[in-house]
């Protein structure tokens, strides 16, 4: 991506071909621009980044973070003991936010849940996009919260959360925004796609959301007491068992004993191959390493040691894909029979 801005940077090639390019720093990063102008675009690329990718084939020179986590909402998935207090707290039914468990978590409880997940997974780099996150998790204006009180609303947006999670955590956030310019305020850099082509626009952003104070909420100086919580998991019946089938199907779902396990929204699982080898981390996870005192975390890192010493043979005899430490939690999340409990 071609920049005239101070953030060009000179990439070598193994084969010293020089280009330009543009470097994303840490911090917060808004992606603004029109309708079909490459915002999500641009987002879908950096998700994908965490890929290598053949030569010719474009996407080679979108080089992401890691352990970057794309983080949406996801109506109806089921949350395990996740403390999501930070976000969402003071519900009007009582129910503790700092252990929270449900079947079916609405839009801003499973973000909530999503963010708190991806912390405990080591992530260091949020993607969101606006059009597939909860409204209400996002941002509040000043005048919603005028007529709908902030003592009368349970959820502290993202917007008033987003530099603390730079500041406590060091996790970065990569923002399409297209609708709102609440988050000028608190962004390090904006971005504008302007016919697939991005362009540094961060202090024009900024001046012009001067004249435009009712756009951003009045933001919370308390700092939160953490954003997640490591935890334990638990034995569960899959662990006793000798023969267990694990079936897929496409991107969708792993069938692991017959239970199914939803997958279609974990947005950076690319090839088919990833959710039988994702299946059979679960399946080995429960036979050797899940004793109910160690953490998914420890689990996640005991697997992925075991497969980078051994190789995916590990696993079983079919052929398996590489897969991350932060796909294989991300699994184990949405596993509903799965039960956890917060490291004390």
């Amino acid at each position: 991506f071609l920049s005239p801005s101070s953030l060009e940077v000179k990439i070598v090639l193994p084969h010293r071909k020089e280009i330009k390019g543009m470097g994303i720093p840490k911090g917060i990063t808004l992606i603004i621009g029109g309708g079909y102008h490459g915002k999500s675009t641009l987002l879908m690329a950096l998700e994908r980044g965490i890929y290598d990718h053949i030569d010719g084939d474009g996407r080679e020179f979108v080089v992401c973070d890691p352990t970057a986590i794309k983080s949406r909402a996801e109506d109806g998935r089921s949350v395990h003991n996740d403390f999501i207090e930070t976000f969402i707290r003071d519900l009007p039914n009582h129910k503790s936010t700092k252990d929270f468990s449900t079947e079916d978590a609405s839009g801003s409880t499973s973000q909530a849940a999503s963010v708190s997940e991806s912390l405990e997974a080591g992530c260091k780099l949020l993607l969101m996009d606006e059009d597939t996150s909860a409204a209400n998790f996002m941002v509040r204006d000043a005048l919603m919260q005028k007529v709908v009180h902030r003592d009368q609303e349970p959820i502290v947006p993202l917007v008033d959360r987003i530099e603390q999670l730079y500041e406590m955590e060091g996790c970065s956030t990569i923002l399409v925004a297209g609708s709102s310019g609440a988050f000028f305020e608190v962004a390090d850099l904006v971005i504008q796609m302007d016919q697939y082509i991005p362009l540094n626009v961060t202090d024009r952003a900024k001046e012009m959301a001067l004249a435009y104070p009712s756009l951003c909420s009045p933001h919370t100086k308390e700092k939160p007491e953490a954003f997640y919580r490591k935890r334990v998991l638990l034995p569960g019946p899959i662990g006793s068992k000798d023969r267990i089938k694990v079936k897929t199907q496409g991107l969708d779902a792993i069938i692991l004993d017959q239970e199914p396990l939803d997958v279609r929204l974990i947005e950076q699982l690319i090839d088919p191959e990833q959710l039988p080898t994702l299946g059979a981390m679960v399946l080995k996870a429960h036979q050797k390493y899940i004793d109910g005192k160690r953490t998914l975390g420890e689990v996640a890192d005991l697997l992925m040691e075991e497969i980078e010493k051994r190789g995916l043979s590990v696993l079983g005899k079919r052929d398996f894909c590489q897969v991350r430490k932060q796909d294989f939690m991300a699994v184990m999340n949405r596993y509903r029979s799965q039960k956890m409990k917060q490291k004390r």
